[in-house]
């Protein structure tokens, strides 16, 4: 049976969707959306009623596209207040033989965290730093080894109650089941992670419409984070009021015509529209590029700074993520800020190549790789349901799904191409 897992994050500006199917370790995209949000602010909710609406139409487009209703998730939650500790627990080892069970690593896991949680605060995930086999060898995966006892270092990742109270209720009321919760900062991890980020500190900068998340994650182990609240709207709003246009106006010039470093921008290109006084405005786009640079550079050196503020460590590598980094410039203007520390790379998959999409790619990547160091087996789709998707995708004969059956065919088909 394929393994099929879907991940939803949650913005100020919009819903991100990806179902993903695990096919010989490699993760294909079945279907994605990126749906106008509505409901939230700075990554909490404001509005449950208009959040639910969105969350729903979201899932109906995805639902349509599948030929088959999404119930399960994985979904990201807010940052804010979160707290990180260090904990420590063990377990001892009852089987007849002594080998270390997938079971017996569950249980070290919760002896790390038992009574350990504050009663306002809910638990986000718990991540193994060491194992150690009877007080003796430290291991990474202790499964199959003979021991009496096992004991685990860990850190403990935990938010306030109300908070993802907010965003598992709305997914429920949507008629969607929570299987875990994530931070988008673990999904931008996983979403780029290189072999060299698991030995060395590494900074994530989310940057979204109202906020940017700022993360640090140390030999792979989230470790802290922080809010500012400065996000990709502030360059809206600087080019609303320089042009006095309205925001949906500059949102527009912002995603369709400008490019964030304006070394790259065209000195003779025009963009013609009416400001709020409906007179004719000509805006050149290196000079509205020049605006949307240096707020996204103020932006950035405040994250910088910010970020250094969560480890006493050298930052060996920073992700940059978020719906603005798919305009042109946005790189440049990064490893400018930056220099090589810079990670700044687009999703190379076909159905998300999209900044937009890493949190909810890597939450997914995060997902399974719990999974398999647990030793567990899972899938959202159950093969009622993925006899269906294939059936569904059979039955249309429009081109378009023509050419989405065959990109299916190759997923679920046997046979290798």
């Amino acid at each position: 049976m394929r393994k099929i897992y879907s991940a939803v994050d949650i913005g100020s500006s919009f819903i991100k969707i990806v179902v993903l199917e695990d096919f010989n370790n490699k993760l294909n995209v079945l279907s994605s959306i990126c749906f106008p949000s509505d409901g939230v602010k700075n990554g909490l909710v404001i509005d449950d009623a208009r959040l639910v609406n969105s969350i729903k139409s979201a899932f109906n487009e995805i639902n349509k596209s599948l030929g088959v209703k999404v119930d399960k998730v994985i979904a990201s939650v807010p940052t804010n207040n979160a707290k990180y500790t260090l904990n420590s627990g063990y377990t001892t080892i009852t089987s007849t033989d002594k080998a270390i069970t997938s079971e017996d690593i569950l249980n070290a896991l919760q002896a790390s965290v038992y009574n350990k949680i504050d009663e306002t605060m809910e638990l986000v995930t718990v991540m193994p730093i060491k194992y150690i086999v009877d007080d003796k060898a430290e291991v990474k995966n202790p499964r199959g080894i003979c021991a009496e006892k096992l004991s685990v270092y860990s850190m403990t990742v935990t938010a306030p109650k109300k908070n993802i109270y907010k965003i598992v209720g709305a997914l429920s009321q949507a008629g969607l089941e929570v299987v875990d919760i994530l931070f988008n900062s673990i999904g931008d991890y996983y979403a780029f992670k290189e072999k060299d980020f698991d030995e060395n500190v590494v900074g994530v900068i989310n940057i979204g419409s109202d906020k940017t998340e700022l993360t640090t994650f140390n030999n792979g182990i989230i470790t802290n984070s922080t809010l500012i609240q400065d996000g990709s709207s502030l360059i809206e709003g600087d080019i609303s009021y320089v042009y006095n246009i309205s925001s949906e106006k500059a949102k527009k010039i912002k995603e369709m015509f400008l490019v964030l470093d304006k070394n790259y921008a065209s000195k003779s290109e025009v963009y013609e529209t009416k400001d709020n006084s409906n007179m004719k405005v000509k805006i050149n786009q290196y000079e509205v590029s020049e605006i949307a640079e240096n707020k996204l550079k103020e932006i950035l050196e405040k994250a910088k700074k910010e970020l250094n503020y969560l480890t006493k460590k050298e930052i060996r590598y920073i992700i940059i993520s978020g719906g603005i980094g798919n305009i042109p410039g946005f790189d440049s203007i990064c490893f400018e800020v930056f220099g090589e520390q810079t990670k700044v790379k687009p999703i190379n998959i076909i159905g998300i190549r999209n900044l937009s999409y890493s949190s909810s790619y890597g939450m997914v990547k995060y997902f399974i790789n719990k999974l398999n160091l647990r030793g567990r087996s899972y899938t959202m789709f159950n093969e009622e349901k993925q006899y269906k998707l294939i059936e569904n995708r059979k039955n249309e004969d429009n081109t378009n799904s023509f050419k989405i059956g065959k990109l299916f065919g190759r997923f679920f088909d046997n046979k290798e191409e």
